[in-house]
């Protein structure tokens, strides 16, 4: 019976999706530092983000979450994936529901108790909360008790994750840790298979199938995610598309535009533009130190 009330819940407080991509931030950044990201399906290519991931999915879903490993999430489940870690969705069967994924900054975090690791949340009633969540912050006038609930839902998903994949045997980080961390902390430079391979000890074609095998992308692959994460932090902050591309390697603003839309539904541009307007309540604020080095994703590795 408890189920079947907070289904009913749930269903009576998700709205259609829409159409397409959209990000926004329903709060003042001096009020509350989060973004929201809603899709049209529950198909999404694998991805990073530079926050704290909390995805509600919108049907059944096949996931990996730095993990060539996969699991079935079902419908109203939440994903939780630490900042600066890949994870994908894939749909089981035609289904019309979307994806809406919440984006907090480190201050929403502050306190929290969170594993390193990637973790699903299958209670109904915290997806119901989480529905009821999204339902207000699409409102165009949002109350500030949804501050207090944010936090609220936070403290509650976290207590209640559990891994996506189970630990390693034995415990401890995987021997490919120290690429991957290499990786992260060179998100504007261009990084050669064979430096990796030097660094690791492996050839390159055995590295470049045990980091597959290990975190579900070649390394190259990996290191796009993670460039395309580090420019849409700097979007988020107020940097112009250029410059997010120069800060993180990219030959151009195009070679950026095209590999964001492919990964993330919209353009840099669209994403820019669609939180500029409600950093602050008071003055436009000056952009943040992430901006300023190339290297600034190394102090989240």
């Amino acid at each position: 019976m408890a189920t079947s009330i907070a289904q009913r819940a749930l269903d009576s407080t998700t709205p259609a999706y829409a159409a397409r991509t959209r990000v926004w931030r329903p709060f003042p950044d001096d009020v509350a530092d989060l973004l929201c990201v809603e899709e049209p399906t529950v198909d999404m290519r694998p991805r990073i983000h530079g926050r704290f991931v909390v995805t509600l999915v919108g049907a059944p879903a096949v996931v990996r979450a730095e993990s060539s490993k996969s699991v079935v999430a079902d419908r109203n489940w939440v994903l939780l994936v630490p900042a600066w870690q890949l994870y994908s969705l894939r749909a089981q069967g035609g289904s019309s529901h979307g994806v809406v994924t919440l984006l907090p900054g480190p201050s929403q975090l502050e306190g929290l108790d969170f594993a390193d690791r990637p973790a699903l949340v299958t209670d109904i009633e915290l997806g119901a909360g989480v529905a009821a969540l999204v339902a207000q912050l699409r409102r165009p006038v949002r109350s500030v008790e949804c501050v207090n609930t944010v936090r609220s839902l936070l403290e509650r998903l976290v207590a209640s994750g559990a891994p996506v994949v189970p630990p390693r045997r034995g415990g401890g980080a995987t021997p490919l840790a120290t690429i991957r961390d290499y990786l992260r902390a060179r998100p504007g430079e261009q990084v050669s298979i064979a430096e990796l391979a030097s660094l690791s000890g492996l050839t390159e074609s055995h590295l470049i199938r045990a980091f597959h095998r290990e975190f579900g992308l070649p390394p190259h692959a990996y290191h796009m995610r993670l460039r395309l994460a580090a420019a849409a932090e700097l979007l988020s902050s107020g940097l112009s598309v250029s410059t997010a591309a120069y800060e993180c390697g990219f030959a151009d603003q195009s070679h950026l535009s095209r590999q964001f839309r492919d990964v993330y539904g919209l353009s840099p541009a669209a994403w820019g533009a669609s939180v500029a307007g409600t950093r602050s309540s008071g003055l436009p604020e000056a952009p943040r130190p992430f901006a300023q080095s190339r290297h600034a994703a190394a102090r989240y590795a």
